[in-house]
């Protein structure tokens, strides 16, 4: 099997995703068993946290998930009363999120269980690596932009 992999773990987006789907699976593991909640319906929570009567197109934009599951998050949300929805005074068809006291309670308890997470994960780097990944992390985020902006490039 190892043998298989050795094509794929080469790709630094495959190693990237494997990383992402251990973190992701372990981090909703966490805050399900604690508060309940999943981290993709964390995710909407702490929009809403952070910014008050954001409208469901936001988080979609924010979010990077996709319409249908945003909609779907934030109807099952609504329905355990961690949120509420308003329709737009301005505009009936936006549709802006509040999150309730419980809510905002959940989203200030799993961001202590988050930090603690972060912190294990980081722990194994030291304080200079950390700065150094963050900035590998910067330019390489900014790279895949300037590339996407021109991807037939690579299809010569």
């Amino acid at each position: 099997m190892k043998q298989h992999m050795t094509g794929l773990s080469e790709f630094l987006t495959f190693r990237i995703d494997v990383f992402n789907d251990q973190a992701k699976q372990l981090a909703t593991e966490v805050y399900e068993e604690a508060h309940g909640v999943s981290l993709r319906e964390l995710r909407v929570l702490r929009l809403a946290y952070a910014t008050p009567g954001i409208t469901q197109g936001e988080v979609v934009a924010a979010s990077r998930l996709e319409k249908t599951l945003v909609s779907k998050l934030i109807t099952s949300l609504a329905r355990r009363q961690l949120l509420v929805r308003e329709i737009g005074a301005q505009d009936a068809r936006w549709v802006h999120i509040h999150l309730t006291d419980e809510g905002r309670h959940i989203v200030r308890q799993c961001n202590r269980l988050g930090r603690k997470m972060e912190r294990s994960l980081l722990s194994v780097l030291s304080e200079s690596d950390r700065a150094l990944f963050d900035r590998c992390l910067d330019r390489l985020t900014a790279q895949v932009e300037r590339d996407a902006l021109d991807a037939r490039r690579f299809m010569t």
